[in-house]
């Protein structure tokens, strides 16, 4: 008799350790499973990579990845606005300090999330060597009626063929301001307030 009972309760204990095993198991796969998903902002969009190559691109909302397999990229959409500071050189020899605003985002987002280093930093770098070779095409005089102009074609146009390969797009850039020094030694002054003093 004293041996059944150990058995029963040796069968017990066995059988109350494989449903210990079974609901820790279960609470795993649950636990992967809701790892997998991930709620996509209005703003953004998600590159779904598996194993390292991409399986596309998936809007906002709550989206499901196959957990260990896939990886998420976010990538932010929509035109960010950017301060530009830039030093650059006129056609005609004069050193210039450049603020430029550019309206710049994601334009494509697999390209954006497979840059190396940060997009959105390279691009603002791109663009201010494109504003530079801007600048280096006119002479000081130009700068004022560039600055008047406000958004120039030319400009988007040279700053979108330079930040293409980030996957970044323009649709506004502009020059805001240009700062010129007079002579050495004196202090700067302002070309958009001086034009015609500067010719």
């Amino acid at each position: 008799m004293g041996q059944q009972a150990g058995v029963l309760a040796a069968q017990d204990g066995l059988l109350s350790a494989r449903a210990a095993f079974v609901i820790v198991a279960g609470l795993l796969v649950a636990m992967v499973i809701a790892s997998g998903f991930r709620r996509v902002g209005a703003s953004e969009r998600l590159v779904v990579r598996r194993f390292g190559r991409t399986r596309g691109v998936r809007g906002p909302g709550l989206r499901f990845l196959l957990p260990l397999a896939d990886a998420g990229v976010r990538v932010p959409v929509g035109m960010q606005p950017h301060d530009i500071w830039l030093r650059a050189t006129t056609r005609d020899g004069v050193p210039v300090r450049i603020k430029a605003l550019a309206m710049m985002g994601a334009d494509d987002p697999v390209r954006y999330a497979s840059a190396a280093d940060s997009p959105s930093s390279a691009a603002q770098e791109t663009t201010a060597v494109a504003l530079r070779a801007v600048i280096a095409d006119r002479d000081l005089a130009d700068l004022p009626s560039l600055m008047a102009d406000g958004d120039d074609a030319d400009l988007v146009r040279r700053v979108n063929e330079a930040v293409r390969p980030w996957g970044v797009a323009a649709d506004l850039v502009s020059i805001t301001d240009a700062t010129v020094p007079v002579r050495a030694g004196l202090p700067i002054c302002r070309c958009g307030t001086v034009g015609a003093e500067l010719r």
